[in-house]
């Protein structure tokens, strides 16, 4: 785990929280919804890079003659932690002013859209 990378995170989230002045009450609300989404960014990212070239579905064996294709858990994981991620996200954001939402959420959409659109490939 990159933790300069986490802390780097944390700091951005941090960092919009003062610009939209946020009081410290509320912070301290977020301080648990920040710590998490800043690791499962890294995450996220850290687990599409070795994901790039996998297949959406891989061959299993269970023994006893039970083999076939099934959907490659690597992605089930991925999408379980983009899922409790987004969760993170629209708290957070929730406290934001709306021209602050955006910025907030960078380029995490585009991950998801890129993953449907491997899974679609793959099909």
């Amino acid at each position: 785990m990159d933790k300069k990378a986490v802390n780097k995170e944390h700091k951005r989230l941090e960092a919009l929280l003062d610009r939209a002045e946020v009081p410290q009450q509320q912070r301290d609300v977020l301080a648990p919804v920040i710590d998490n989404m800043a690791w499962q960014r890294v995450k996220l990212d850290e687990a599409r890079e070795q994901m790039q070239d996998a297949s959406i579905v891989c061959h299993y064996d269970n023994g006893g003659g039970q083999e076939g294709e099934r959907e490659n858990p690597i992605f089930k994981a991925y999408i379980n932690l983009w899922r409790a991620y987004m969760v993170g996200l629209e708290k957070y954001t929730s406290y934001l002013p709306k021209d602050l939402q955006e910025e907030a959420k960078g380029d995490s959409l585009n991950v998801l859209a890129q993953v449907r659109e491997m899974k679609k490939a793959n099909a």
